[in-house]
């Protein structure tokens, strides 16, 4: 069976291709800007496919020429990329989207597996969020996310396609460059690592869902495997590190490994408004977990910050750390 990976050499792509190609896979990856320096180690076992989603043209090429049957559509634009520019986050997570469903269709792939987000949520979000709760997104980002999430419903009740998909909460890892609501919690450590300073844009009692990129990757693998008469639910939150951590918890967990850490706290009232306006206490993955078996690998930011500084020490190429 050959996989297709869309957004295939990005955070979760690249570390859901190692996965596959560990385990024997054919692996192809899709995406706009290649990264070249996330596939180290397994450069010569993955195809990678430059290309557009929002072209419907290249995605269904790369669908049909590979004869793909499994489908990760991990790619698109992110949060804060969205919200400058929702005229291209149409076109890269809407439109990029039908067209990755049009090409399963048409071209009879098995299974598609979607990346959604807790940016579902916005609006009156209750403290305790539930794959019932209602989404009304208050980003770009997750307005085209709650979209792609009922098509790709639509496609399983009309067209019989396997489709399921995953909420991730925030996702942190080394090497992020592009902004998020999150990112605070990878700079801190990362910042930490190299021995730099680092100046938080968020208060020391914010909190928000985040899981570790290791997990969101193994995440995005356990449901595709998953038995298909156990995908009930079919979109899916699924969680990481609980409890939350303050960033001042987070802080101060750094310091045991890296006691000369210099973090600092100067909160932006703009991102401060989104934080307030969250109001997320939990994050519920029930149905994954007693539907196909999510349990996170790294629960903890103990086991977090301890891998983390383990990867950017060994593979400092991979995640563009200088």
């Amino acid at each position: 069976m050959t996989k297709l990976i869309t957004g295939g050499t990005g955070f979760i792509g690249a570390e859901l291709a190692r996965i596959l190609v560990e385990r024997g896979e054919n692996v192809v990856l899709f995406d706009i800007a290649p990264n070249y320096n996330r596939l180290e180690g397994i450069e010569t076992k993955v195809k990678v496919v430059q290309g557009d989603l929002s072209n419907w043209s290249e995605v269904f090429n790369v669908v049909k020429e590979n004869s793909i049957q499994c489908i990760y559509h991990l790619g698109g634009m992110l949060s804060v990329p969205s919200n400058a520019n929702p005229w291209a986050s149409f076109r890269a997570n809407v439109c990029g989207t039908f067209h990755v469903l049009e090409a399963a269709r048409l071209f009879e792939v098995e299974k598609v597996i979607f990346s959604s987000t807790s940016a579902t949520y916005g609006l009156d979000t209750e403290p305790v969020v539930t794959d019932k709760s209602v989404q009304r997104p208050t980003t770009m980002y997750g307005c085209g996310k709650v979209y792609g999430e009922l098509l790709g419903r639509f496609y399983l009740n009309k067209f019989g396609l396997d489709f399921r998909s995953v909420r991730y909460p925030s996702i942190i890892g080394p090497g992020v460059k592009t902004p998020g609501v999150a990112q605070y919690n990878s700079w801190m450590i990362e910042h930490a690592a190299l021995g730099k300073p680092f100046e938080c844009d968020v208060t020391e009692e914010t909190t928000i869902p985040v899981m570790y990129f290791k997990d969101a990757a193994r995440c995005a693998d356990m449901i595709c495997e998953a038995p298909k008469e156990k995908i009930k639910t079919v979109n899916y939150n699924v969680n990481g590190i609980s409890p939350q951590k303050t960033a001042k918890e987070i802080e101060l967990i750094i310091k045991k490994y890296l006691p000369e850490a210099v973090i600092t706290y100067h909160p932006n009232p703009e991102i401060m408004k989104f934080y307030k306006s969250l109001n997320m206490e939990t994050y519920d993955d029930t149905n994954a977990r007693e539907e196909w078996g999510w349990t996170p690998l790294y629960q903890t930011f103990e086991k977090v910050v301890a891998d983390f500084i383990e990867e950017i020490r060994q593979h400092p190429k991979r995640y563009g750390i200088t």
